[in-house]
């Protein structure tokens, strides 16, 4: 398929992967840091936690329980009793709207607080 585009395509292609790969740092540069830690249950806040103070705590979600971790002003879930372990995969977070979602367990970590915490954007 590569063989068969015209050199406009391979240009066109060229620039668009080159913007792609340039918008994702320009918004993790421009997002900024976290300050506060907020884990909601089905729904409910169950845990808020200041980012830039370590503590390990475990919530109790849906199916089961979730250990979580702030250190070094980040938040990760280190264990979790859900069937795929994807909120454990998804690493540590620390910048202002970051979250992590286990949803076996119905449980969304959200990183708040910094400069920009509010309305960022308004749909209609």
């Amino acid at each position: 398929m590569i063989q068969s585009l015209t050199l406009p395509d391979k240009i066109l292609l060229l620039l668009l992967s080159t913007a792609t790969i340039a918008s994702y740092f320009l918004v993790e540069i421009g997002s900024d840091p976290g300050s506060t830690v907020l884990v909601e249950v089905d729904g409910q806040a169950v845990y808020r936690a200041d980012l830039h103070r370590e503590s390990s705590f475990v919530v109790q979600g849906a199916r089961g329980e979730l250990a979580i971790e702030v250190r070094n002003g980040s938040v990760s879930v280190t264990r979790a009793d859900c069937p795929n372990h994807i909120c454990v995969r998804m690493g540590r977070k620390s910048r202002n709207g970051d979250i992590i979602v286990c949803v076996p367990n119905k449980t969304i970590i959200h990183i708040g607080g910094g400069t920009a915490d509010g309305v960022r954007a308004v749909t209609g």
